[in-house]
């Protein structure tokens, strides 16, 4: 009986790992769609994109030519 309740604890915590790493990939992969969503956006509108990488602000019009904006970062 205890050996019935060790296993089916740790059939659990397996399940809540996976389900967990399930939920991790599926938020990254909406978070990158969204952002082809909206580099294909600024295309279609002929405006820009403005993301964060390595602690910049990054302004990218649909030419591809990125331009640093200046200013601090609040976080």
């Amino acid at each position: 009986m205890v050996d019935e309740n060790k296993q089916k604890n740790k059939r659990e915590q397996w399940k809540k790992q996976v389900m967990n790493n399930l939920k991790k990939e599926a938020v990254k992969n909406i978070i990158a769609g969204m952002g082809d969503l909206a580099r294909l956006d600024a295309k279609v509108n002929n405006t820009y994109t403005v993301y964060i990488k390595n602690g910049r602000m990054i302004k990218q019009p649909t030419n591809g030519k990125c331009v640093v904006i200046k200013g601090k970062i609040q976080g």
